[in-house]
């Protein structure tokens, strides 16, 4: 006997999808960058590396066979899974509460925001 919750499942699936289609569009960047500093015949430099805290979409991108989550979003994940094959990225997991792109896109408390300030090394200047 199995049972789901089907409100939990549409919301971490909209979860999934958001995380995976954000994941896909960082790497769609990437591909973008290295073909061009190839026409400007700079030397590529490895893998780079990209940071996820989605567990979810860490985990699409990693495994071939994770099909309950996978549904809508199987071009994306072919994408990034060949370009992590291929070695463009490395794909890391980082925990949410060290995400520096939070700073970007959410409203922190003052604590919160302090820290990740000085995590990206910016400092602020006394009043005059």
């Amino acid at each position: 006997i199995s049972w789901k919750s089907k409100k939990q499942e549409t919301i971490s699936l909209s979860s999934a999808k958001a995380e995976y289609r954000s994941l896909r569009k960082v790497v769609g960047e990437l591909v973008w960058l290295q073909r061009s500093f190839t026409e400007l015949t700079v030397p590529p430099i490895g893998p780079s590396p990209v940071y996820c805290d989605s567990q979810t979409a860490f985990h699409i991108a990693r495994n071939l066979v994770f099909h309950e989550r996978t549904e809508h979003i199987e071009v994306d994940c072919h994408f990034v899974r060949s370009k992590l094959q291929e070695g463009l990225i490395s794909l890391h997991h980082i925990n949410t509460g060290d995400q520096l792109a939070d700073i970007l896109t959410k409203a922190l408390t003052g604590i919160k925001h302090s820290t990740m300030m000085d995590k990206l090394a910016v400092f602020t200047s006394p009043p005059t």
